[in-house]
């Protein structure tokens, strides 16, 4: 960011990119103190190392999380206490 912490963000005109959209919602998690956490393709546009750093830190909180994703990894397994598939029954 050109001025560091007092750069101006306008999500409305677009000036981040799409990681960095994803995670300034990821941070506003902290901020509402919600008990659940619903995620869904939170981390889509956000490289994996930064994906295990975020939710690393998400997870220290006292929420419980349900995190959606499509590409999931042995990474992202440790970090979570179980996982839930879905399949389509056709």
């Amino acid at each position: 960011m050109p001025n560091g912490i007092n750069t101006y963000i306008n999500l409305d005109q677009l000036n981040l990119s799409g990681g960095q959209r994803q995670k300034i919602v990821l941070a506003r998690t902290k901020v509402y103190g919600s008990k659940l956490l619903l995620i869904d393709e939170g981390t889509s546009a956000i490289d994996e190392k930064a994906t295990l750093k975020i939710l690393k830190n998400i997870l220290q909180g006292p929420e419980a999380i349900v995190f959606i994703v499509h590409n999931w990894s042995k990474e992202l397994h440790d970090l979570f206490d179980r996982e839930i598939y879905l399949q389509d029954n056709k």
